[in-house]
């Protein structure tokens, strides 16, 4: 049984599977691009808000004349 004041008993020793992630290259683009991704949103909706603010301009209404010159 290992003693608290031991050094082993505050080194945190990672699994196989977690050393194979850490230096698998194509699980690190993943996982860059993924962040990357995660911030980009972050920084979006700080920016503008959960949904970007346009103004919807419709056209005015015309009338059955309007297509005829004034006289």
């Amino acid at each position: 049984m290992r003693r608290p004041y031991e050094r082993e008993y505050y080194v945190p020793v990672p699994s196989s599977r977690t050393v194979f992630f850490r230096t698998f290259v194509p699980w690190q683009i993943i996982r860059f691009l993924y962040i990357n991704l995660k911030m980009m949103r972050m920084i979006w909706i700080g920016d503008h808000g959960k949904l970007p603010r346009r103004t919807i301009s419709l056209p005015e209404p015309q009338g059955h004349d309007a297509h005829r010159p004034a006289t």
